[in-house]
């Protein structure tokens, strides 16, 4: 199948949801790893985000050369609590990546507020949240880029896949983000940069562009039907066995206490 099946998709995206470039890739962690690689991180330099969410959030930080903060969540929404970042914020500190967990908003206007303030990038990890808006602005077009994930698991499926949406306002080199899932290419056997191979397949890639023209409604319709009663998450990151080997640690009361009382209470 040729590669015009991704353009299409990827160009029947841009014009729905607005964006500067549109990206598929072949899962949600390339979609966050790609935009972190392009910021070339460095080892010191500190990524905020919250431990209250699937690992792969935090991991990508690391894979990409950085350092994640964890800031702890709010008891009412589990997402992280926006009255905390800033307090999280260093010298070091060059991007904050709110998680909307459960088909539910971050609060970006805040988040924005403090981004602009000091600089900062914004990655939207929207792998649980595709269709859903803030403020009437589909989350993941709110920030520098939006992240997707169609896992077998997530309201809109590929079995494997996700997307990178880079809107018209954002920060980041979209070229390059581009660049890195096609093995740092810039033109046919011209690599530029250090990449990857995370292009998504071309018949995954009518299969997400299917669902998003037939089914968008059941698509939205499927939003938060998975959450803390089916076990999400019953362990902060940091608790995980390789992060306190590799000695990343937090101070996370709340997100601890969500944790401990999902492990007590759902099967996992």
């Amino acid at each position: 199948m040729p590669a015009v099946v991704r353009n299409i998709f990827e160009d029947y995206c841009k014009e729905t949801f607005n964006q500067k470039d549109v990206v598929a890739v072949n899962n949600g962690t390339s979609a966050l790893i790609a935009p972190l690689w392009s910021m070339d991180l460095q080892p010191d330099d500190e990524v905020i985000t919250t431990p209250f969410t699937f690992i792969a959030t935090s991991n990508s930080i690391l894979i990409s050369g950085g350092k994640p903060v964890f800031v702890d969540i709010s008891e009412d929404d589990y997402l992280i609590d926006v009255d905390k970042i800033e307090d999280a914020i260093t010298e070091k500190t060059k991007a904050i990546i709110p998680v909307h967990l459960y088909g539910r908003a971050c609060n970006m206007d805040r988040i924005m507020e403090i981004a602009d303030k000091h600089n900062l990038v914004v990655i939207e990890d929207t792998a649980q949240g595709f269709g859903a808006e803030y403020k009437g602005k589909m989350l993941g077009t709110i920030g520098d880029v939006g992240t997707f994930s169609f896992y077998k698991t997530k309201n809109i499926s590929t079995f494997e896949g996700g997307m990178i949406t880079i809107p018209h306002h954002s920060k980041l080199d979209s070229d390059k983000i581009r660049s890195i899932t096609d093995q740092g290419q810039v033109g046919r056997y011209n690599h530029e940069y250090v990449g990857f191979n995370f292009r998504l397949a071309e018949p995954l890639c009518l299969m997400a562009l299917e669902q998003m023209k037939l089914h968008m409604k059941g698509i939205k319709s499927e939003l938060g039907l998975r959450g803390p009663e089916q076990g999400h998450y019953p362990n902060v990151v940091y608790e995980q066995p390789i992060y306190k080997k590799l000695n990343i640690t937090g101070n996370c009361p709340v997100a601890e206490k969500v944790a401990k009382n999902i492990r007590e209470n759902t099967n996992v």
